[in-house]
């Protein structure tokens, strides 16, 4: 397969299931507040059953390559901590605000784009890249921003930032996201084969993954409001440039090579993730940046992913 029909083949099908969802939006087909109902369908049981069966089928040399995960790992979080740096020096910006830039930043799309894109473009096995960068993100990217976004609380009395970061990996164990993939690895670690019928129950719901997910990416963007400001256009830089910048260095810094690669720098070039705007809505802060880098990164990813997949094939 050449490099453009790869293109095509993984992008197309996305593009227009998101523009699908964008449009029900729009026309009023379907209430963009209503996406909540299709998020918490995908990601509460669609993914998690996905990762479940992908991690259960993993190999022990699969298990072991520890610079594959530690390059992941440092990857998000050294891009999430320089966004951080500066909007806290250059910009000079609150540290909730900053913490939400640096959120937008460094945080990929894994859940809505990154499961289709990746099994279109390397298959199935691309599920553990999503399961680690999704557990680094729960256990460290979420927990600080949380903690940040408590401390720059104006009246910041009645719990310490240490109970912040305890009460925050407790609710992240306790998401299907979390623990679903863990048990998958449980599995694998035992060498434990799933039973035929239980792999195809956890399938036929896994499968939906995909479509759910991207139509409900679709109706959020539908309900946002499109207002370029440099904070965005920062924030889209570090996402969908630097932090596939920022992954191929630690990628050969570890020496991960081959499809490895591949899936460290496609990871990295995923478009913010929806949930950033979840966090601003509620802490009231850094909303019409978050809704904009969201909107924005999606739709220019859609061109950048396209030329690194072709670029690393």
């Amino acid at each position: 397969m050449s490099s453009l029909s790869m293109i095509v083949q993984a992008l197309v099908p996305v593009a227009f299931v998101i523009i699908l969802g964008l449009l029900a939006g729009r026309l009023g087909l379907v209430k963009s507040t209503q996406s909540a109902v299709l998020a918490t369908l995908a990601l509460d049981f669609c993914l998690p059953a996905l990762l479940f069966t992908a991690t259960a089928k993993l190999t022990l040399p699969e298990l072991e390559n520890w610079q594959f995960f530690v390059g992941i790992a440092a990857g998000l979080l050294s891009v999430y901590l320089i966004a951080l740096a500066i909007s806290l020096v250059a910009f000079r910006k609150p540290v909730a605000a900053s913490a939400l830039q640096a959120l937008n930043s460094a945080f990929p799309n894994m859940a809505f784009m990154g499961v289709p894109v990746l099994i279109a473009v390397i298959g199935t096995s691309a599920m553990l890249s999503v399961v680690i960068g999704n557990l680094i993100s729960s256990f460290l990217l979420l927990p600080l921003t949380l903690t940040l976004l408590e401390a720059g609380k104006p009246r910041q009395k009645d719990a310490s930032r240490g109970a912040v970061i305890w009460t925050s990996v407790l609710g992240a164990i306790k998401q299907p996201l979390v623990w679903a993939p863990l048990a998958g690895i449980a599995f694998a670690l035992i060498q434990f084969p799933l039973p035929e019928f239980v792999a195809k129950s956890f399938n036929l719901i896994g499968v939906a993954t995909s479509g759910v997910a991207l139509f409900a990416l679709g109706l959020v963007l539908s309900g946002q409001k499109f207002s370029i400001g440099w904070a965005a256009l920062l924030n889209v830089f570090c996402k969908v440039a630097l932090q596939p910048a920022v992954m191929l260095g630690f990628a050969v810094l570890f020496n991960v090579v081959g499809v490895y690669r591949r899936e460290m720098i496609l990871l990295a070039a995923l478009p913010t993730a929806s949930m950033t705007a979840m966090f601003a809505v509620e802490y009231d802060v850094y909303v019409a940046e978050s809704d904009a880098t969201i909107l924005l990164s999606t739709i220019i990813s859609i061109a950048t992913l396209g030329i690194l997949i072709g670029v690393t094939a």
